[in-house]
């Protein structure tokens, strides 16, 4: 939107606010505190504020101004638009189809007649067309022009031959001789196969009289089969060397690119699949074979020629030899023109397509055209396409072309082959006729293709019995549907769905005729009957812009016609009668029931042959390689994009190059006028001028191929050929498996850490429910540390070998006590014999101690609430105990650390001698705590660890699954909606524009060859990375030398703002313990929030005793200024977020002269380009497409910077878990502390020993007295603070728990956030931080 838009949006909603009493602070100042608050330009702010603010403003009160609009004017009728209406079909009106299309139905001007065999000018009727594979030397419309003109020659010395004078007459004589087979009264087709016949015995007999002068005893077929075999050898040789320069070239370019970094990939890609090493290796065991098949044509192409010695020696022989091949070209040709008339005849015959009276044609485009009229030829070429929509089917010849073809057609002059090269439909495979390159508008722009093998045997299938029905199903399917028809008799229904009843219907009384086609299904044929019967005709020319008039109109027609008839007293009209009536109709409206069974009948004929069409049109897609819905798509729209028109085009062949062009008018829907001078590059770049200009389909641009970019000026966009649409083709082998295993190599190590932390997570989330529904006594607490301290103190690689083990460890932290069995640890001495008691209260917390070491807690001397700060006791209502004079001082709470010291208490008087063991936790504890690899168990576990059973983590989901996105068609979302404006100059356009960072491999090299070039448009072959800041690839290019120097020199500038400024910046910043903060992030983490709660329940600062993996998040103050391009524990993380910053660029002018990555605004499935950005002077922006390999960014591997914030996000989010774990343990150690000075719990929760003290107080009232209530009131105080503690700590855990997401991507720097989510879902690195919108002048 541009600013002169968005002000008057912005005036206008102004207004309305005002209007409607809606107070709102000024523009300006909403959008400078957008932009302050955000950190971000005052015309993305403005933008922002636009779009999110006064849009839904000012769509709501619209909304609300146009229902009050609604609601004081009229109350809305609703009605259910899926209700039909009869009358909507009954009263709908003919319409003239010429009114469709006004220029009328395009037909050849020149076909074969196929019930009289001639060739006729300007026909009138229905025709077929042929498809077939181009054999050498065809007859053409000059041979055929030239055989009626020596019949007219022929005529004219016969009529000579009664003049009077004796010389002419003997002149006549001998003309006529020459002619003698060309009799008068015979067909075209007739007089073709007698010149062919006659042309034969002529070369023969040249053959023969040089063969008896020169003494040789070879017959004719062997010398035939000798020049055969040395032409074949011949093209064997040529193929087999042009196969090994390829494979050679390859092979150079597979070493080269095989030449990267093997750190960059995983051992277990490089060893267990290494694509890379596979690939040369195929590409060697390829070259090689392609050297051994060169040696042995070259081998072959010496024997022939030793076999043509004879030949060789005899120039005559040889001419005559070679002369005798074009003649049987021909004579096969004939074979062919006369087989399609036959065949076509007899499908003609079947009735299957009514001819109604008209006459039948066949239409050949060899001996159609006349190519040596250029007009003419022009016209052919242009309108072709509409000929083939407008014929009834398609005759597709599946021959085999080949060498031995000569051999075939001398030897089978007289009698025809034997041996099909197919038998039945289903064996068709790779025929030769689905690489040519008019076959295909041929099979794409037919309504239905008839197939015949080699010797015009039909290869049947089911289908075929539909005719015309198998063009018009589709649309019939979409404007004829089940809630159309109403009023439907059931027994209607039932009859038509029961083959045997439907034959009882039409075979009672009179019979109601229908065709019989083998192979077809007995009900479609029945149901096509009786439609014909009906007088039900679908116009052939339907399309999808009067394909619903059509039906209408024929449908009402029929219906109208039917009650005509119906009115008469002949039998026709009682059988038709008969037929309602059987039928269940009332015959009271003749007209509506009459439309109703017409649809009820195609409803049927269409559940009945869906099916099989979708069928058929796949098999045909199995060996044509065209998508089904464009097989034999007739009139109807493309379903697929331009692109893969083209795409299709450029793998097949074409005898003259520049056909490969011009076979593609009629599919892609352009016209233009041919040239065949012009050159393919030329007339590719019209073609696509075309496509351009009639369909705005941006499709076309969609190429790639680093030396396929066109050289005519003005049209950079375009490629030179066809190839440049088939990436496979075009970019070597090794630089896309390349990037392919860089890629999978990144996506394997992403996985396998997610794939980890997501079972690391549902362990730890185990030991958290474990912990919340646990008493507090049963929860081993030093061993839980020691668990969660190896968790945060090992990585997600190593950890990934020791998941099985971790799981079985935290499963017997649930159960410990019932696990005590696999204890092996027999009871040892301490030294001594025996143990003293302990006197007063020491010996009651040391019998507690005992008890709680069950559980691995070492109980400490002094109750102390570790990690989180124990409340201060207020004791209301005993003020004398810290209020009054020489009353004691309040205990201040303590935080447990590893440099606090224990408040010292009473000794322990023991004696030596003490008899005791270590429990199974303690020995597991241990072990942890001294071992950082738990994956080798030790022996005396080995027990326990064996009967213990792992939680099942398969079948987990790494990240976030991809949705399966629904694919629309294409041909509508390729459809660019902004302007694009072609002329001589070039083409402008609205684009994407997305800075990049290029960086040239062998940077040394180019510089090299652009000094050394000859003149600055010399075309200089390369490969570079591009990088969008988050991702790169690398790919290969070509451009010229002056703008390759240009962009060396950006390179260099680039590298040096880049790389050398961050390296100094990082050096000066080594010594910070931690980087600032990105602007905009928050201070502390949600964690450091837990000392920002009040002193009564916790302290300021960080309460954390354990150590922790980021200590980052603890420094409480940062500096906001600090640009986010610091952010970062290495130079690779901090140098991501500097590139970031750089490909942000938003001042356009600012980017002019780099070379920039490209994209049509607006267009689905666009893809990127590379391009050179200038400054212009007509235009605000010029640039030039510079070709490449195919740029998918499906396939780019992450910055390692980015991945290196991806794996921080990844651990701090697995030491965050960990940190939840402990604050929950926490309110547990508190209770079990609380537990140990109270004692041991009795009735009612009550302690015993506090019960006992309050019973001596209230007997003794001395100091003594007063100091066990104050000892009973601290006891009981502490229990109640322990218990707040626990409520805190377990409400906070779980608010913890519901913020992790947001507290960890809360680390990550903001311009990071996105990407480091994208990578955590497996989404792609699509280029995100464009503009949009900017208008170029492409050259």
């Amino acid at each position: 939107m541009s600013w002169t838009d968005q002000n008057e949006l912005m005036r206008l909603g102004k207004k309305i606010l005002d209007a409607t009493g809606t107070n709102t602070p000024s523009e300006k100042s909403m959008i400078s505190q957008l932009a302050s608050s955000t950190g971000v330009a005052y015309n993305v702010a403005r933008d922002a504020y636009v779009k999110s603010v006064l849009d839904p403003l000012l769509q709501e009160k619209v909304r609300n101004s146009m229902k009050w609009l609604i609601d004081a004017n009229f109350i809305p009728e609703f009605v259910d638009a899926e209700v039909p209406s009869v009358h909507l079909d009954e009263f709908t009106e003919p319409f003239d189809p010429a009114s469709i299309k006004p220029d009328g139905i395009q037909i050849p001007k020149r076909m074969f007649n196929i019930d009289t065999g001639n060739l006729e000018y300007w026909p009138s009727g229905q025709y077929v067309i042929l498809s077939h594979c181009w054999k050498g030397q065809e007859i053409s419309y000059p041979f055929i022009s030239k055989i009626k003109e020596s019949q007219k020659k022929r005529e004219l010395y016969e009529m000579v031959q009664d003049d009077s004078d004796e010389e002419a007459r003997r002149f006549a004589r001998f003309q006529a001789k020459k002619f003698k087979h060309l009799e008068a009264g015979k067909s075209d087709i007739q007089l073709l196969g007698a010149q062919c016949t006659k042309d034969i015995q002529v070369q023969v007999q040249k053959i023969e009289k040089v063969l008896s002068r020169s003494g040789t005893n070879f017959s004719t077929r062997e010398l035939l089969a000798q020049l055969a075999e040395f032409k074949d050898a011949s093209w064997g040789d040529i193929g087999a060397r042009d196969s090994r320069n390829a494979k050679r070239k390859e092979l150079e370019k597979g070493k080269k690119d095989v030449g990267f970094d093997d750190s960059e990939i995983p051992n277990e890609i490089m060893q267990e699949n290494n694509e890379l090493s596979k690939g040369l290796t195929q590409a060697e065991e390829d070259l090689s074979q392609s050297e051994e098949r060169l040696r042995q044509a070259e081998q072959r192409l010496e024997r022939a020629t030793e076999n043509c010695e004879v030949m060789n020696q005899n120039p005559a022989l040889r001419s005559a030899i070679e002369d005798l091949l074009p003649v049987l070209e021909r004579k096969k040709s004939m074979n062919k023109i006369e087989g399609s008339i036959r065949e076509a005849k007899r499908i003609l015959d079947s009735g299957l397509f009514p001819s109604n009276g008209r006459k039948r044609y066949l239409w050949n485009d060899t001996c159609c055209i006349n190519k040596g009229d250029a007009n003419e030829l022009t016209e052919s070429l242009a309108m072709m396409g509409q000929w083939y929509n407008n014929a009834d089917f398609c005759l597709v010849h599946l021959d085999t072309p080949s060498s031995a073809e000569w051999l075939s057609t001398w030897d089978h002059l007289e009698k025809p082959a034997e041996l099909p090269n197919f038998r039945n439909f289903s064996d068709v495979l790779q025929p030769k006729w689905a690489s040519r390159g008019w076959t295909l508008q041929e099979l794409v722009l037919s309504k239905m293709a008839f197939y015949v093998n080699s010797l015009w045997q039909p290869l049947s299938r089911s289908v075929e019995g539909l005719g015309p029905y198998y063009y018009h199903c589709s649309y019939l399917n979409q404007h004829i549907r089940d809630r159309d028809i109403f009023n439907v008799p059931p027994e209607a229904k039932t009859i038509l769905q029961d083959p045997l009843r439907l034959r009882e219907l039409m075979d009672t009384g009179a019979k109601i005729a229908y065709i019989s086609y083998p192979g077809c299904p007995e009900k479609s044929r029945r149901l096509i009957g009786i439609l014909e019967f009906l007088g039900v005709h679908f116009p052939g020319d339907m399309d999808d812009d009067n394909c619903s008039a059509h039906i209408r109109n024929t449908i009402s027609l029929a219906a109208y016609e039917v009650e005509s008839r119906l009115k008469g007293g002949d039998p026709a009209a009682q059988r038709l009668g008969t037929l309602f009536t059987a039928l269940g109709f009332d015959m009271t409206s003749i007209i509506a029931q009459a439309i109703t069974l017409i649809k009820l009948l195609i409803r049927a004929l269409i559940g009945d042959c869906r099916g099989a069409i979708n069928s058929d049109r796949k098999r045909v897609s199995e060996f044509t390689n065209v998508p089904p819905s464009e097989c034999c798509r007739g009139l109807s729209r493309p379903t697929h994009p331009a692109h893969d028109i083209l795409s299709l085009a450029s793998y097949r062949e074409c005898t003259v190059p520049i056909d490969r062009v011009y076979s593609l008018m009629g599919v892609l829907g352009v016209k233009f006028a041919a040239f065949h001078a012009e050159g393919p590059t030329k007339a590719l770049c019209r073609l696509l001028d075309e496509v351009v200009v009639t369909t705005n389909d941006v499709s076309i641009f969609n190429w790639a191929g680093k030396d396929l970019g066109s050289p005519i000026r003005g049209r950079s966009l375009y490629p030179s050929t066809l190839t440049a649409f088939s990436p496979e083709r075009t970019e070597s082998y090794f630089t896309a498996k390349r990037n392919d295993v860089l890629a999978r190599a990144s996506k394997e190590k992403r996985y396998g850490l997610q794939d980890t932390a997501s079972r690391l997570a549902l362990l730890l989330r185990r030991t958290i429910d474990f912990v919340k529904r646990t008493a507090h006594k049963d929860v081993p607490i030093d061993l839980t540390r020691s668990v969660l301290e190896f968790i945060k103190k090992t990585s997600l690689n190593d950890l990934r070998a020791q998941l099985m083990n971790l799981g079985k460890l935290l499963v017997y932290l649930e159960d410990p006590a019932g696990f005590e069995k696999y204890n092996s640890k027999t009871p040892c001495r301490i030294e001594g014999d025996c143990a003293e008691s302990v006197v007063g209260e020491n010996k009651k917390a040391q019998s507690v101690g005992n008890i709680a070491s069950r559980f691995g807690i070492k109980t400490p001397q002094m109750p102390q609430m570790p990690q989180i700060s124990t409340p201060k006791l207020k004791v209301g209502g005993f003020p004398g105990l810290y209020g009054k004079k020489n009353a004691p001082k309040e205990p201040e709470p303590t935080t447990e650390s590893p440099t606090t010291a224990p408040i010292s208490q009473p000794p322990v008087i023991t004696v030596q001698g003490h008899i005791g063991h270590k429990t199974l936790v303690d020995e597991i504890n241990d072990w942890i705590s001294a071992n950082p690899d738990i994956e080798n168990v030790p022996d005396k576990f080995k027990d326990l660890f064996e009967n213990l059973q792992a939680p099942n983590l398969d079948g987990i989901s790494v990240g976030r699954q991809k949705p399966k996105t629904i694919k629309t068609p294409l041909s509508d979302s390729m459809i660019c909606l902004n302007p694009i404006m072609l002329t001589t100059s070039g083409i402008e356009g609205v684009f994407d524009i997305q800075r990049v960072i290029i960086t040239m491999q062998n940077p040394e090299v180019l510089r090299y060859q652009v000094q050394s070039a000859v003149n600055e448009s010399q075309k200089i072959s390369g490969e570079c990375t591009i990088s969008t800041a988050l991702s790169s690839i690398t790919i290969s290019f070509s451009c010229a030398a002056g703008v390759l120097g240009k962009q060396l020199d950006v390179c260099d500038v680039v590298q040096r703002a880049l790389f050398e400024v961050e390296s100094e910046k990082g050096a000066s910043d080594s010594t910070q313990t931690r980087p600032p903060l990105a602007p905009g992030q928050e201070n502390t983490s949600y964690y450091g929030k837990l000392a920002s709660l009040s002193s009564g329940f916790m302290r300021q600062g960080s309460q954390a005793t354990a150590p922790v993996d980021n200590e980052d998040t603890k420094q409480s103050t940062q500096d906001k200024d600090t640009p986010s391009n610091a952010f970062g524990e290495t130079e690779e993380q901090r140098r991501v977020c500097q590139m970031l910053d750089f490909v942000q660029e938003t001042n356009l002018n600012l980017i002019v002269g780099e070379w920039v990555l490209a994209r049509f605004t607006g267009t689905e499935g666009a893809k990127w380009f590379l391009c050179q950005l200038e400054l212009g002077s007509t235009h605000s922006y010029y640039g030039r497409r510079i070709a490449t390999d195919d740029i998918d960014f499906k396939n780019v591997v992450p910055e390692s910077g980015l991945v290196g914030h991806w794996e921080n996000y990844m651990r701090n989010k697995k030491t965050e878990l960990c940190r939840i774990v402990n604050v929950l343990i926490q309110g547990r150690v508190a209770r079990n502390l609380a537990d140990e000075v109270a004692g041991p719990k009795k009735e009612n929760g009550k302690p015993a020993e506090m019960k006992s003290e309050i019973d001596d107080d209230s007997e003794n009232e001395g100091s003594n007295g007063k100091k066990k209530l104050m000892d009973f009131i601290v006891k009981r105080g502490t229990l109640m603070g322990a218990e707040i503690v626990q409520t805190v700590t377990d409400m906070w855990g779980e608010r913890l728990d519901g913020m992790l997401s947001d507290t960890i991507l809360q680390q990550v720097p903001k311009g990071l956030r996105a990407a480091i989510t994208n990578l955590n879902e497996n989404e792609d690195l699509l280029p995100a931080m464009f503009l949009s919108g900017v208008k170029v002048h492409m050259f």
